[in-house]
């Protein structure tokens, strides 16, 4: 019995250290002063998503909450819009000058999806070989952001539908 607690103890450290590590590592890339624009997000009424696979998106604001125009017209749910939003403040690992790098090789042109933000467009090619960061055009500089968005961007129009309130039984 000794051992096999002993083994346990072992692995419950390890995994522990493993997850303070995971969440430094996000703690550290929150902080990262520079995001991928300067957009105030708050003040965003209009919201476009197109992607090579996908159907394309639209979002307007109306009030207080989000509306789907397309594919669908509906209303949208505001938190996943507010995901979709966040992608604007993504932090930046790395900024590369216009030019520097061929588009054509990093997945930008054309790009794999497109983000409009009223008129503000983020494109977004493919991912870098060694950390799996996002390439992202805005406005002709080229930036590599952590790519925890990609499940938004190229998902389905279902998933950012408003859900019906539940139908209490009887």
């Amino acid at each position: 019995m000794k051992r096999r607690l002993r083994t346990n103890l072992i692995l419950l450290t390890v995994a522990a250290l493993l997850g303070a590590a995971v969440y430094a590592e996000l703690l550290r890339e929150d902080a990262m002063a520079d995001p991928l624009t300067s957009l105030d997000i708050d003040a965003v009424r209009t919201l476009t998503v197109t992607c090579n696979a996908c159907k394309p998106r639209r979002f307007e604001k109306d009030g207080a909450h989000w509306r789907m125009l397309e594919p669908y017209a509906q209303p949208a749910d505001d938190r996943a819009v507010a995901r979709l939003l966040a992608i604007a403040r993504a932090p930046v690992r790395l900024r590369h000058p216009p030019g520097e790098l061929d588009a054509k090789k990093i997945g930008l042109d054309p790009p794999q999806a497109t983000l409009q933000l009223d008129g503000t467009v983020l494109k977004f090619g493919m991912t870098a070989a060694i950390d799996g960061d996002r390439y992202a055009d805005v406005g002709g500089v080229i930036a590599l952001v952590p790519d925890r968005f990609s499940v938004l961007l190229f998902g389905s129009p279902e998933n950012e539908l408003a859900k019906p309130p539940p139908v209490a039984k009887e």
